[in-house]
């Protein structure tokens, strides 16, 4: 038994990310650069309880934001980067994440 699926095609009218939103996450990578798991978690907990950073249920408001979606994209960054860090001891380090090489071949 697989559980192998056919890939659906792309959708062409499907837009990537903003300028914005790509900012936002190299500005996260280069924070988190050699930073252990409780740096990044203390880092996106800072971020996140910050005034004008938007609640979990706000996060679907984004377009009103006013910032093509940079904090949205910051704090995503911040948690994909906190939960990389759990399942490993040691520190980010943006030639090795396994996301952002996925995201360099792709381009």
């Amino acid at each position: 038994m697989t559980y192998e699926q056919p890939l659906p095609e792309p959708d062409p009218e499907a837009q990537g990310p903003t300028e914005a939103e790509r900012a936002g996450r190299e500005a996260v990578r280069r924070q988190a650069q050699g930073m252990g798991h409780r740096e990044a978690v203390h880092a996106f907990r800072r971020l996140a309880d910050a005034p004008d950073s938007p609640s979990e249920d706000e996060a679907d408001a984004a377009d009103d934001r006013g910032d093509g979606g940079r904090r949205l994209a910051e704090l995503a960054e911040w948690e994909r980067i906190v939960e990389q860090l759990s399942l490993h001891a040691g520190t980010y380090d943006v030639e090795t994440d396994p996301y952002v090489q996925g995201e360099r071949a792709a381009h």
